[in-house]
């Protein structure tokens, strides 16, 4: 308790306080109020545009995080052989020990306007719909979307599999008896009891996808013309580019809020009853 005071409450709560101030860390520390919070939401046009792009990627973020393992899960679970089963269980995790920013840099070299993607385009005929994916206002947060394809996350993966290996036989079986086929049985007895994971799983990407601006960092820097700034990356640049450190922790906690608001008062909130 004491380290998480000192390393997490007590630096929280500095961020809250320097919120109210004008700070730039070191010689200036003025105390503003409200100033900051009314900058923020009155006189940014950037803040606005970021909520709007994060917001755009969180959903994304969560569709990725949250279907494309809960199908990888199911066609694991259900095939006939457990060796391969075992196997393909292992191989989830083999991505895990590629860096993040190496991956973020091999995709910004797919997204050149020479890059694999335009050159897979042009290969089967289509290349009126290559661009400079992460030059062009248009399409960059497609291209950001697009970023990780077929977007296959191994430990979201192997959370639904351990949900799926918990499903009792016995109701299997008389899903089975009632005549119920593949989908009916997914449908009606695997997907409502996997709904504790999915919603693990939603609060994670959602705290996540409004927290990210690593790949936005990493492969726009927030452009072209700010068309794909994040709350995260705009929280950087105030503080570390332009020395606002008040102002950037005006967006930290204003950004906390969010999260705060859109899972433990949503989907965790520990109160609900299942029925």
């Amino acid at each position: 308790m004491a380290v998480l005071g000192v390393f997490v409450l007590y630096p929280f709560g500095q961020a809250i306080y320097r919120s109210f101030t004008e700070w730039n860390g070191a010689n200036i520390d003025e105390f503003v109020g409200l100033a900051n919070y009314r900058a923020l939401f009155t006189e940014d046009p950037l803040f606005w545009r970021s909520i709007r792009n994060g917001g755009l990627l969180t959903v994304a973020f969560v569709a990725q995080s949250v279907l494309v393992p809960l199908g990888t899960a199911w066609l694991i679970h259900h095939l006939r052989s457990d060796r391969v089963q075992y196997w393909l269980r292992i191989l989830l995790l083999v991505p895990a020990v590629v860096p993040t920013v190496v991956g973020f840099l091999v995709w910004s070299q797919f997204l050149q306007p020479d890059g694999l993607v335009n050159r897979l385009l042009g290969a089967v005929g289509l290349d009126s719909l290559g661009h400079n994916w992460l030059g062009d206002t248009e399409v960059v947060l497609f291209a950001l979307i697009l970023v990780g394809l077929p977007w296959l996350n191994g430990a979201n993966t192997l959370i639904y599999l351990a949900g799926l290996l918990t499903i009792p036989r016995d109701l299997y079986e008389a899903a089975r008896m009632d005549g119920a086929g593949r989908w009916r049985t997914f449908w009606s007895v695997e997907l409502p009891l996997l709904r504790g994971q999915t919603r693990l799983l939603v609060i994670l990407s959602v705290i996540l996808g409004l927290q990210n601006y690593d790949n936005v960092f990493l492969l726009t820097q927030g452009g072209p013309a700010d068309a794909s700034v994040v709350p995260g990356l705009l929280l950087y640049n105030n503080a570390f580019r332009y020395g606002q450190y008040g102002y950037a922790a005006a967006i930290g906690v204003v950004l906390f809020v969010v999260i705060f608001v859109l899972t433990v008062l949503g989907p965790a909130r520990p109160w609900r009853k299942e029925h």
